[in-house]
């Protein structure tokens, strides 16, 4: 009996030890300094639009007093807010570490198609039809649109991104077709560049074979990219593209080619 009462005994003292110890450190910990700033890149398999040394140098410039700030005034929801209006970026989580570190782990966002707007305007398109700024150090090679594409004024984007505003027409038509194209190795191997006409039609440019394509209206996408699939690998040996220049994809089941 006065063993089970002795035993017991140690059990809790050790267990109000442990709270003692714990709520001890928090309040050391708390009573601590940020003595860096580190950010991890969960890098994927595409390259990202920016970096972690780009990341760090944009909180350090909009938080300058933030290395040497008491951990217990570190407002992290502030941090991570400032972290996620990088565009270029799709989860930001910022934390301490005991060390009395900030580390912040972001996620780069995947850009489906580089956009030149109307004005010359350079931005990416992201996933979930997310406008993505440029980056001014890092590029990703992927499909270009450019022509005909509206303009959108900082004022307008934020709306976008709020809600606010819908996104013009063209740009969910582009991302649509370049969805469908990079679903596909061979045609994202194969198509190049997107030019959109006034009219709303679009001609690609192939990286082989004839010059330009003529896709027409973006619609019966799936039907348009089978057929011109088709045609490359079934006439690859049957087409002389020396002879050939165009190819039209708009008039439906049937694909008309025009010579030089």
């Amino acid at each position: 009996m006065i063993k089970k009462v002795i035993y017991r005994t140690l059990w809790i003292l050790v267990f109000i030890f442990t709270i003692v110890l714990v709520v001890w450190a928090n309040m050391e910990h708390s009573r601590s300094n940020c003595s860096d700033i580190n950010i991890n890149m969960h890098h994927k398999d595409y390259p990202a639009l920016t970096s972690e040394e780009a990341i760090k140098t944009n909180v350090l410039k909009k938080m300058p007093t933030i290395i040497g700030q008491s951990l217990s005034a570190m407002d992290l929801q502030s941090i991570e807010n400032l972290v996620r209006r990088n565009s270029q970026l799709e989860q930001v989580k910022a934390f301490l570490n005991i060390n009395g570190d900030l580390l912040i782990n972001v996620s780069p966002r995947k850009a489906i198609l580089h956009i030149f707007d109307a004005k010359g305007q350079n931005l990416y398109l992201g996933e979930d039809l997310y406008l993505m700024n440029n980056s001014p150090t890092h590029t990703q090679r992927i499909m270009i649109a450019s022509g005909h594409i509206p303009y959108l004024t900082e004022a307008e984007r934020k709306q976008l991104v709020s809600g606010q505003k819908e996104i013009p027409k063209i740009y969910t038509q582009l991302y649509d077709l370049a969805k469908q194209i990079h679903q596909d190795p061979f045609l994202e191997t194969l198509i190049d560049q997107i030019y959109v006409y006034e009219s709303g039609e679009v001609e690609l440019t192939p990286k082989v074979g004839v010059k330009r394509i003529y896709f027409g209206k973006i619609n019966h996408i799936e039907e348009k990219l089978f057929n011109l699939k088709a045609f490359y690998i079934n006439g690859k040996n049957q087409v002389d593209w020396q002879v050939y220049q165009s190819i039209n994809l708009k008039y439906s089941k049937q694909i008309v080619c025009s010579k030089k």
